[in-house]
């Protein structure tokens, strides 16, 4: 079976995209426009558990960490991969959604071809490329796990193959 992954994104245009990108790449996909929607599903009997989920922070009725703090709550999405994926590019906003329980921080505007590498780096499978996030720029093929500049200053170092 294909693995399921979850957008949660209060824009169209976002949620198209991603969408979009990630059927291309064979995953299949399920959309939201806000964290109470997302939430209600999964606890449905149609639901099924997905592999990994992309969240926006600031959406209407629920916001992404309020969404995150349930999911963790939940044993069947407490060990799901989340990937944040947001405007907001605070250092403050990076550590609470770390805290929070997201494993990546991605910001807005992004490419294609980045969400696919981290989403691939996420779920573990052959071929992804590590990726780190300095300074709000995303630069795939550095050593440097995601999420460590939003904490403190890292040295990147180049991928060597």
């Amino acid at each position: 079976m294909t693995q399921l992954i979850l957008i949660i994104d209060d824009s169209v245009c976002v949620r198209k995209i991603v969408e979009t990108t990630l059927r291309r790449a064979g995953y299949a996909t399920n959309s939201f426009a806000d964290g109470y929607e997302a939430l209600r599903w999964l606890a449905s009997e149609e639901a099924r558990l997905p592999a990994l989920i992309i969240l926006d922070l600031i959406m209407p009725k629920m916001d992404g960490y309020t969404v995150l703090r349930h999911l963790r709550k939940r044993a069947a999405t407490a060990q799901t991969p989340v990937i944040i994926l947001s405007g907001r590019t605070g250092v403050v906003d990076r550590l609470k959604g770390r805290l929070a329980g997201a494993g990546v921080y991605l910001p807005k505007p992004f490419h294609q071809q980045t969400i696919l590498e981290v989403v691939r780096e996420q779920l573990g499978q052959a071929g992804a490329v590590p990726i780190a996030i300095a300074s709000g720029t995303v630069h795939p093929r550095l050593s440097t796990p995601p999420m460590r500049a939003a904490v403190r200053p890292i040295t990147l170092h180049r991928w060597e193959e």
